[in-house]
């Protein structure tokens, strides 16, 4: 079957981390959105999402869904039962439909509509949701994952404890640390490397070819993308692909884009001084909206870097391609393209954003598309009221 992913009208409240991609290709758990349908059962996935993101493909989809879903084996079986001129619908909006027209498409208000109840899938709509609902996805993902899998010997001088599932990929070089699987189930990819001393929590998934430094401290509902480096003390961050926080320093309740890079001893806060709710930016209204969290840390979009021990407030949103440092707290949401911090800022000029992902990219044997740095000049251009 092939599949069309739509980005629907939650897209915005997504930023900064759709930026560069499309809803699609966000990642938690333990893949994307995109890597979850093919491994459930779709023949090819493509998308419909914002212009300058478009992917150009011949193929015609059988079933178009919402991108931001994870779905339970109900609403898979719901979405594979669905015939022609029939949509999957929730409080009103349209989940999924048999077919390949727009998502925008009126057509589709004449379609049969089939309820969908609200247990039977999971909704990301604020970019806040990546982190929130990780352990979701972590449980749904692993349990996909291990599937039929033959998991690696664990080497006798690590420590396990609980009675949860460990599995272990090829090739992964662990020796000297603590699994805890009391709460929840450990996925170690292929070609991971987990350094002595580290103690890690369930449930987890560490991605493929990633390092997880010496003595880390690794708590529950973490993803850790592939050929990301972790190190200090993490708790419920979600870390994006090629991103490194390779030293000491405090993470919770976050989510870091790719190819980002925190300096040394950098902490950020993820609750408030007299423990009350947080207020987050929000890039639909321009603002800062009120949310029902009590922890939220960092958020901070691809390609964005801050120097060694830079603090960040509770609830910092940082957009594509920022360098922050100096000493103090920056303001608690940086546009994208900024350069700077307490001290105030300036715009980080395109041309050095390129030539530090060049550089960056190049450390990890790979180059900078030139479609990737169109993706960076359109979004540096579309952000500039930002920064103004």
């Amino acid at each position: 079957m092939n599949i069309r992913l739509f980005d629907g009208l939650d897209r915005e409240h997504l930023l900064p981390f759709v930026y560069l991609r499309p809803v699609a290709d966000l990642f938690m758990g333990g893949m994307t959105f995109r890597e979850r349908w093919l491994k459930l059962f779709a023949k090819t996935v493509t998308v419909e999402t914002d212009d300058y993101l478009t992917e150009p493909n011949d193929i015609t989809p059988d079933i178009c869904i919402l991108a931001s879903l994870i779905p339970t084996s109900e609403f898979v079986d719901a979405v594979q039962s669905l015939a022609p001129n029939q949509k999957l619908v929730c409080e009103g909006e349209v989940l999924a439909y048999h077919g390949g027209i727009a998502s925008k498409d009126s057509i589709i208000d004449s379609y049969e509509s089939i309820s969908v109840q609200k247990s039977k899938f999971i909704r990301i709509k604020h970019n806040w949701d990546l982190f929130l609902m990780n352990e979701h996805a972590l449980r749904f993902d692993i349990s996909l994952l291990s599937k039929d899998k033959v998991s690696a010997t664990i080497a006798d001088n690590n420590v396990q404890i609980g009675d949860g599932a460990i599995t272990i990929g090829s090739n992964v070089n662990m020796e000297g640390v603590s699994l805890n699987t009391t709460d929840g189930p450990i996925y170690i990819d292929e070609g991971a490397t987990i350094m002595e001393g580290s103690m890690l929590r369930g449930p987890l998934y560490v991605g493929k070819n990633s390092v997880i430094k010496m003595g880390t401290k690794v708590y529950s509902n973490c993803s850790i993308g592939p050929k990301a480096k972790v190190g200090g003390e993490v708790n419920n961050v979600v870390f994006f692909g090629n991103c490194n926080k390779g030293h000491d320093g405090f993470l919770g309740n976050a989510v870091i884009g790719e190819w980002c890079n925190i300096g040394a001893g950098t902490d950020a806060s993820n609750l408030k001084n007299d423990y009350g709710l947080v207020r987050v930016w929000d890039y639909t209204s321009g603002n800062f909206v009120k949310t029902d969290l009590q922890f939220c840390g960092l958020m901070m979009g691809d390609y964005s870097q801050c120097a060694i021990q830079t603090s960040f407030n509770t609830a910092t949103v940082i957009g594509v391609g920022c360098n922050l440092f100096g000493h103090g707290f920056p303001r608690q949401f940086i546009p994208s393209f900024s350069r700077g911090g307490a001290q105030g800022f300036t715009e980080n000029r395109l041309d050095k954003v390129i030539e530090t992902a060049k550089a960056m990219k190049k450390r990890r044997g790979v180059e900078l598309t030139s479609k990737e740095s169109e993706y960076l000049q359109t979004v540096f251009q579309s952000t500039a009221n930002l920064r103004n």
